[in-house]
């Protein structure tokens, strides 16, 4: 339905093209049984193309594809009785956010406000630890086994930005994930992230 949508409004819309890119600050908080552990920042960022086709007004529909990196950092010392100090998880993801984007004129440009979904796949990971001086890392394996992690991640995209008439734009946003990565009903993990792009929508003309 989601795809029919987009599609009956690029074939009626002047719809623009675009690229984006910028860093974004990602974690991974775990929860579980009572155990919660929060996890420290991870400096990732996220690169690719983006669509902007007006629906009425100063309404507009944007759906972008992304590569976008996300995970966590985790200090363990407290929970693992010094078998690892540290740990740092990496997930490089293929992401589709789709939202729905409203201009305010100001200047010479717009304030954009945004809202709507995501969803990503996982393309690979990494897990990296430490403990007593000494490093190592695996590759995260993806599935339905309790030991391995959901490829599919889903959730929620805000944003707010301002956009000159040229098309060249900044954008903060915040993405807290819905879907839960862990293949277990006793606890979950789920990725948050928020950040700034740059884009530049090219002339519709």
């Amino acid at each position: 339905m989601i795809a029919l949508a987009i599609s009956s409004t690029f074939a009626t819309a002047q719809v623009r093209v675009g690229v984006t890119g910028g860093v974004q600050l990602a974690n991974q908080p775990v929860k579980f049984s009572s155990i919660t552990l929060t996890s420290d920042r991870l400096v990732g960022y996220h690169a690719g193309l983006l669509l902007d086709a007006p629906l009425a007004g100063n309404l507009s529909l944007r759906p972008q594809l992304l590569y976008s990196v996300k995970g966590g950092k985790y200090d363990l010392g407290g929970f693992s009785g010094g078998l690892v100090d540290d740990l740092k998880t990496t997930i490089n993801y293929l992401e589709i956010p789709i939202q729905l984007m409203y201009g305010l004129e100001a200047g010479p440009g717009q304030v954009k406000i945004g809202a709507g979904p995501y969803i990503g796949y996982a393309i690979n990971g990494k897990t990296s630890g430490s403990s007593n001086g000494q490093s190592g890392s695996e590759t995260i394996e993806f599935g339905s086994g309790q030991d391995q992690t959901k490829r599919l991640d889903y959730g929620l995209r805000l944003s707010a930005g301002y956009e000159l008439t040229s098309g060249l734009g900044v954008t903060a946003f915040y993405a807290p994930g819905l879907a839960n990565l862990a293949n277990t009903s006793q606890g979950s993990v789920k990725n948050i992230a928020f950040g700034l792009s740059l884009s530049y929508l090219f002339s519709g003309e």
